[in-house]
């Protein structure tokens, strides 16, 4: 869609606003708005300088020439910076469709490839495979695994940027979650030689939240603290009560973020230097997901970090009343 040929449709039926939303830009970055702005600036330079002209020159032709003149200038640069915000928000909405189509059309075929691995490992239990084929399909059962993981952050990341982000807000047991989640990473963190241990709550309460992007939100946390840690690291994972919220904390001792970084470390596709550096594997996509569901779901997200010291992750999500 070119917005140059809809502007005054948006106009004309009032949908500015909505046009905006839809592209997911700000009203400052959308050109239906822009346009609307710069009427209204080139009325008031036109009242302006039509006063101005009167005032100082007693030649109607010569006031009448300023506010031509002055109103052909605002005119063409108006021009340029709303065609400029065109071509950014046309680019937007075409790379947002296309990652949306393309992230569609993987995940089908990856599913299934999936599948038909875990079939393939699941028979070769019970046959004498050679030992490099049992390592092959598990290789190839892996990055199938991360393949998908990736499909998924760049399908909710897509959603987040379109404002199609829809969270359900149901009772959730956010300790159990985590419970269930160390238990189920203690052997990947003792690959890393990290050894991770969830501090106990006693008669946790539930919270309000979205079950599925609330694990992932724990899960990208979890992955991270045990992916940047460095030699025989601990993770510490804390769960306390904090008045109508439940505060959920992870400590690891790993690389740290570098201080001059860490303003853009909830930015999409952002990674640190030094995390670049220690592992070359990462989309940059978790936290930007992390933040945007937390704080839909009522909560707040931040952190703290020292470079080569370590980093403490945490967020906070409502009590169930």
């Amino acid at each position: 869609m070119c917005y140059t040929e809809n502007m005054f449709g948006f106009i004309k039926d009032g949908h500015v606003f909505g046009e905006c939303k839809r592209s997911g830009l700000g009203l400052w970055e959308c050109p239906p708005f822009l346009f609307i702005v710069m009427g209204f600036i080139n009325i008031c330079a036109m009242l302006g300088s039509y006063f101005l002209a009167s005032r100082y020159t007693d030649e109607p032709m010569v006031a009448a020439l300023v506010v031509v003149s002055v109103s052909v200038l605002i005119l063409v640069i108006g021009n340029f910076i709303i065609s400029g915000f065109n071509k950014i928000a046309e680019a937007n909405l075409l790379k947002s469709e296309f990652i949306s189509i393309v992230s569609h059309q993987l995940r089908s075929p990856l599913s299934i490839f999936k599948w038909t691995m875990d079939i393939l490992i699941k028979e070769s239990e019970g046959q004498k495979f050679n030992r490099d084929d049992g390592m092959y399909l598990n290789i190839l059962k892996e990055n199938t695994e991360r393949m998908i993981q990736l499909v998924s952050l760049l399908l909710e990341a897509n959603r987040i940027e379109s404002n199609r982000l829809v969270l359900a807000r149901n009772p959730i047991p956010l300790y159990k979650i985590t419970e269930d989640m160390v238990n189920s990473v203690i052997w990947y963190a003792k690959a890393y030689n990290v050894e991770i241990e969830l501090h106990p709550l006693l008669s946790p309460p539930d919270i309000i939240g979205d079950m599925d992007r609330v694990k992932m939100v724990v899960q990208n946390l979890i992955d991270n603290a045990i992916r940047y840690s460095r030699g025989k690291g601990k993770i510490d994972v804390y769960i306390k009560s904090e008045g109508r919220f439940l505060k959920w904390e992870i400590h690891d001792d790993g690389v740290g973020i570098p201080r001059e970084q860490q303003k853009f470390i909830f930015q999409k596709f952002f990674r640190s230097d030094n995390a670049v550096k220690h592992q070359t594997q990462g989309s940059g996509l978790g936290l930007f997901i992390a933040k945007a569901v937390v704080e839909e779901l009522g909560g707040e997200i931040g952190f703290k970090s020292e470079i080569d010291t370590g980093s403490t992750f945490w967020f906070t999500l409502p009590i169930k009343p």
